[in-house]
């Protein structure tokens, strides 16, 4: 199942190959390849074995609209030129800063995972500055400003998991 909704997380889609298809053999459909079909992931010991990791916190959160909604609300003041909630990219539009107008920012954001680490997500910034003649010219950001970023969307992603769980636990 996959989510187009802005505010829902990037979709993956979960299947499982039938056990008939593991084998290393060439596919019985020949021309007709592309229409083989997979079987949905289904309950196995396994599968129940990685849930109850994920509800015990080994493996990290595993809401990716945690992520997302979380890079929305992050750069919520910029506003977004693209959004992709299938392959979880964000790019805002590009932005001055009321101190500084003779320079611009975009920032991207890519969910990379659905847990909710420092290794999730990658965020990238464009700046570029005024030239004399007008024009735009691109400049060097530190990565230190691109780790700081990373993190205010981490940390708005923990605050959401926050009121998540007080609201489900504690109403």
């Amino acid at each position: 199942m996959t989510s187009a909704s802005r505010i829902e997380p990037p979709g993956w889609i979960t299947a499982r190959m039938p056990a008939s298809a593991a084998a290393s053999m060439p596919s019985r459909n020949g021309k007709k390849a592309s229409e083989a079909i997979t079987l949905p992931l289904t309950s196995s010991f396994a599968s129940a074995a990685f849930n109850a990791a994920i509800s015990a916190g080994v493996l990290g959160t595993s809401d990716p609209e945690m992520l997302w909604q979380a890079a929305l609300e992050t750069f919520k003041f910029a506003g977004t030129s693209s959004e992709d909630p299938l392959t979880g990219v964000v790019v805002t539009n590009w932005y001055s800063p009321p101190s500084k107008p003779s320079e611009r920012l975009r920032v991207s954001v890519f969910i990379l995972s659905r847990a909710l680490r420092s290794d999730s997500l990658s965020v990238t910034v464009d700046r570029q500055v005024r030239s004399g003649a007008g024009g735009w010219s691109d400049a060097p950001i530190s990565r230190e400003a691109v780790s700081d970023l990373e993190n205010a969307v981490l940390l708005r992603a923990r605050q959401i998991h926050a009121e998540r769980y007080r609201n489900e636990n504690y109403n």
